[in-house]
This record gives C-alpha cells, structure tokens and sequence, in this order.
C-alpha cells in the first residue's frame, strides 16, 4: 500500500473515556481502504519539543462521509496534546500503515480480545466482517467502567460482548482473560474459530499461552512505541519465538505488522 503525507482536518471530537477522546477526521482515501489493524502516524501539532509521530490504530471508517475515527488515550505529553484537538485543527499524518488482521469467510466465530484502549481496531473490524454469517464476540476488559470504551457498533453488528472490570462496576469482576477461559472451557470444539487480541503486553502475553494451550489460532496487533513508521529508525522491535532460516530473530512492529500471528512472536513487559 502506497503511503501518503496528508493534513487531516478535525471534524469531530468526543469524550469516549474517563482518559480517552475519539477523534474524527476527514480523510476521504483512507477511509476507503482502511482496515482493521491499520494505523496511521500523528505529528503532535504545535510542539516543537515533540519530534516522533504517535501512531493510531485506526477505530472506524466511515467510507460514504469519508472519514476515520481514532482513540487517543492520555498516557503522556504528545497524547495529551493530541487530546486537546478540536474540529477545525489539522493534523499532519502519514498513512495508512502496517497490515491488517486475515479473515476467513468460512470461519463460525471471531473471539475479539481487547484491554483498556486495545478496543482500537475492533469497532474496524465488526465493519469489516459485516455481511458474514459468523458469530462474533467481544471480551473487552478495564480497570473500571470509566474506562470502557462503548460503542454502539457492538449491538448494530449483533456482537455478543462480555464486560469485565477489575472492580465489578461493569460486567463480570475480574480479568478479561478469566471470562474468555470459562468461555472457551465450556464451548467444546474450537475448530473454525479465530482469536483476535490487542492490549497491554503482559494481557497478550497471558493469551498467546491460553491461545497455545486451546490449540486455537490467534493474531495480535501490537503497541510497541515506534517513531517513524515504515522501518527506518528500527525502533519498534518484536521478537520472533523461532529465529528464521536466514538468522532473522526480531521484526518490527510498522513495518512487518503490526499484525502478527500470536504464536510467532514474544511478549516482554
């Protein structure tokens, strides 16, 4: 996929958390052919301090207005900067970025696996996926029921959705992984199903061991800090399970992903 440099204006801007804000912007190209897993590259407007792009997970894709949606969590300076933007700022992007997740049509079940704001690409993929007759469901965990981001694309897509918090405010007490383990304990067969997951990385690690131990298959999109976005500052590292043929024992997370299947990769907090 070509890459291109564009100033997106905002048009829309939301509380979707306590810590979150969506962001829409008019970017009629990318709009058209994002799709889940695909990111784009943020230059943090008006902070000369700030050199490295943010990169986005893109949230939504809204192809008859011609735009995309974005999560931006407050998590430091650039993030909260970004967070500040309202309709009529640009942003200087770089996109569309990176892979997406595959999907096979004759699966029976997608199992959407997301912590805190590693909800990003799965309101994208339920669009993604719409028209197929596949079960879909969505185990999304946070601290609190402050920190959940809803979406009215969950009922519209007929997701069936289970809800954990750490506190019991919302849904099941507990972790994410905990519900997705008696899900999937009591379920039988698992043939024809696909597990999805995009989190914190202590969250993916758990699950790329629960994913092996099932003998399911499963895809992760990663949240390693990168800079540039397209492989040039090799900043953004993952390491392989099994070096290569050719010695090759890391990829980087823009360039080769930031999809990749959960087996072949290795977590590290």
């Amino acid at each position: 996929m070509s890459k291109s440099v564009l100033q997106l204006p905002v048009i829309e801007r939301a509380e979707a958390a306590r810590q979150v804000v969506r962001l829409t912007l008019q970017a009629p190209e990318w709009a058209r052919a994002a799709r889940a897993g695909h990111f784009i590259n943020l230059l943090v407007p008006g902070r000369r301090d700030l050199l490295w792009r943010r990169p986005f997970s893109v949230h939504r894709a809204d192809r008859s207005r011609g735009t995309i949606d974005l999560l931006v969590a407050r998590m430091g300076r650039g993030s909260e900067s970004l967070a500040e933007c309202a309709p009529g700022d640009h942003l200087d992007a770089i996109g569309l970025l990176g892979n997406c997740f595959p999907f096979d049509p004759g699966l029976h079940e997608i199992i959407m696996v997301a912590g805190g704001i590693g909800i990003a690409p799965f309101d994208l993929l339920l669009q993604d996926v719409q028209g197929f007759s596949c079960k879909k469901s969505l185990f999304y965990g946070a601290r609190n029921a402050g920190d959940l981001c809803r979406s009215t694309l969950w009922v519209e897509s007929g997701a069936e959705v289970h809800l954990t918090t750490e506190d019991g405010s919302t849904g099941s007490r507990g972790l994410v992984l905990d519900e997705l383990r008696r899900y999937l304990g009591s379920s039988g067969t698992h043939a024809g199903r696909v597990i999805y997951g995009c989190g914190p990385t202590p969250m993916l690690a758990a699950l790329r061991e629960m994913v092996l131990a099932f003998g399911i298959k499963g895809y992760v999109t990663v949240e390693n800090r990168m800079a540039c976005g397209f492989g040039a500052c090799v900043g953004c590292a993952v390491e392989l399970a099994e070096a290569r043929r050719d010695g090759q024992k890391y990829l980087l997370a823009c360039k080769d992903g930031p999809v990749f299947p959960i087996e072949e990769i290795l977590f590290h907090d």
